[in-house]
């Protein structure tokens, strides 16, 4: 018993990151707490994620309005999207979007993301 004790302890170092990351205080944004979601039978698939405008397939966002996906901000360089999620937002004024392949089940790796997860995990587009 001893020796599984030792064998199933986490340890120092992984206490202290669990405490380091239960003690930050997570804000909580007034448009999610108010998230509204329109049932408009769209499905977001687990994976093969395109623009719906222009087929990108990269610098992804998702809305969590309506469960649109576009493309993001077009980069000084010309690089990155053409501007469809923000596009999408100035018509819309739907607040809450998501960039897709930033959320993770990990919980160590998850950070920032970890509320995102957990909002996208519910959804029911």
């Amino acid at each position: 018993m001893a020796a599984d004790a030792i064998l199933l302890d986490a340890g120092a170092e992984r206490k202290e990151q669990v405490a380091a990351w239960t003690a930050d205080k997570k804000l909580v944004s007034v448009y999610a707490t108010s998230l509204q979601q329109i049932d408009n039978g769209v499905v977001i698939p687990p994976t093969g994620w395109k623009c719906s405008q222009c087929d990108k397939t990269d610098n992804l966002w998702l809305n969590l309005t309506d469960g649109v996906i576009l493309c993001g901000r077009k980069n000084w360089d010309g690089s990155g999207g053409n501007n469809h999620a923000v596009e999408h937002y100035k018509k819309t004024g739907y607040p809450l979007a998501v960039k897709l392949g930033t959320i993770t089940a990990d919980l160590e790796a998850a950070g920032d993301a970890l509320l995102a997860y957990f909002i996208l995990t519910n959804l029911c587009f």
